[in-house]
């Protein structure tokens, strides 16, 4: 009697697990079809861009860039990652109001700060060229991290459609502005000011989207709740916001350590080797980390059975999702680079040949990741991100010091960083209780 009990609640759990796997998996090809629609407008646009601007104006969007990724992040110290969490939507629009406000403090002290110690500070990074459009920074911050916020509601409200043509709708707007206002003559204002505009257009588009929800909502949200709130998910910025810089050091972390240690012609190879590698990664991998978030939040860490039938079936989907770019890049990636791009691209193929290896760990690894938000595990992350950060720069620092090629070093990266993911993958599916 016993035994047929249990046969039929595995065989329920199953049924609700596939069902939530392939409510993933559609919200994740929605999620991918936006994503690459917005990838090909932008690519398209290049160009026309390159003919516009010179290299020194792309250049000043490339540090323009760099600071509006590292500062975001500091925006809503990383409340809003939260929001999905929360069982009624009057608590999570609690947080969602406690991460605007964070937002609109934290623009108006960088306001202050730049403002007031600007032009000093950006030439003590070497990033002067900025002092003249660091209004514009300003702009920008406090466009993406409202978007961010409003990101996580959409999330929440699982509206991948939502999301999928914010996504494009940032990437035209962003593109036509840039191409527009260069042929006005504003160089290299229109390239920052495409920026701009392109969060922005995501913005109002969501705030259109939900403002019912906020209406409905927002008789909820009260002081003493957000006070609660903010102690509750004090983890999040004490351990997720470090953990999110880090991640941006990790990820960009060969690339800088490449330009230090050998010449400018190398960095390019290997900044095409890993643009490659990202693209599967972001169509997919991303989209799918989304769509599980999403789902795992809904049926909420008081059913760790049903999260752990779900988790392990996303995994399995995208190890064979990720097997065949994986193989492609393994294989034919030299040649693929050689053809595609020219036989002075081939080192280039070379490293992604090598970066492949890792490629099925990092999918796999991608989801899993968002239980340590789900089971209060943000300290575990903290410590796995300061293992990646570690393991990258001891990668790169080990080429010079052991005369290595730097081919060797990217597949000695490559092959380390599998360990990690794998060990990651391992240490996430642990918090899930038993």
């Amino acid at each position: 009697m016993d035994s047929l009990r249990t046969g039929k609640l595995l065989a329920i759990r199953q049924r609700l697990a596939g069902d939530a796997s392939a409510k993933v998996f559609k919200g994740m090809a929605t999620l991918a079809v936006g994503n690459g629609l917005a990838r090909i407008v932008g690519l398209a646009s290049i160009p026309l861009l390159t003919r516009i601007y010179s290299p020194e104006h792309f250049g000043l969007l490339s540090v323009f860039t760099a600071l509006l990724l590292i500062f975001t992040p500091l925006m809503t110290l990383r409340y809003e990652l939260a929001v999905p969490l929360p069982s009624k939507n009057g608590t999570a629009m609690t947080l969602m109001a406690l991460a605007a406000a964070f937002v609109a403090a934290t623009t108006v002290l960088v306001s202050a700060v730049l403002w007031l110690a600007g032009p000093i500070l950006l030439t003590k990074i070497s990033m002067e060229v900025l002092i003249p459009y660091r209004w514009m920074l300003v702009v920008a911050l406090a466009s993406a991290g409202f978007y961010e916020v409003l990101l996580i509601w959409a999330i929440r409200r699982r509206a991948y459609a939502a999301i999928a043509r914010t996504q494009l709708q940032q990437s035209a707007v962003g593109s036509i502005a840039k191409v527009v206002l260069g042929l006005l003559g504003m160089r290299p204002l229109g390239l920052l000011a495409g920026q701009v505009l392109g969060a922005g257009a995501g913005t109002f588009k969501l705030v259109r989207l939900f403002s019912a929800d906020v209406k409905r909502y927002w008789g909820q949200v009260t002081l003493l709740r957000a006070w609660w709130l903010f102690r509750y998910y004090r983890s999040f910025p004490i351990y997720r916001l470090p953990s999110q810089l880090l991640q941006i050091f990790s990820s960009q972390a060969p690339l800088l350590l490449t330009a230090a240690l050998y010449d400018s012609a190398t960095t390019g190879q290997l900044g095409l080797a890993m643009m490659a590698l990202a693209l599967p990664m972001n169509l997919l991998g991303h989209s799918t980390s989304k769509a599980y978030y999403a789902e795992i939040a809904t049926i909420g860490r008081k059913r760790p059975a049903e999260i752990r039938t779900l988790t392990y079936s996303v995994i399995k989907r995208l190890l064979l999702l990720a097997l065949a770019p994986m193989l492609l890049l393994l294989l034919f990636g030299e040649r693929l680079f050689a053809v595609a791009f020219g036989a002075e691209w081939a080192v280039a193929g070379e490293m992604a040949s090598s970066l492949a290896i890792y490629l099925l760990f990092q999918f796999m690894h991608a989801p899993a990741s968002h239980l340590l938000s789900v089971f209060q595990g943000q300290r575990l992350l903290l410590l796995l991100n300061v293992q990646r950060a570690l393991l990258t720069v001891a990668c790169f620092a080990s080429g010079p010091l052991l005369g290595l090629p730097v081919t060797s070093v990217v597949l000695i990266y490559a092959i380390t960083l599998s360990a990690h993911y794998l060990f990651s993958l391992l240490m996430s599916l642990r918090v899930i209780p038993r």
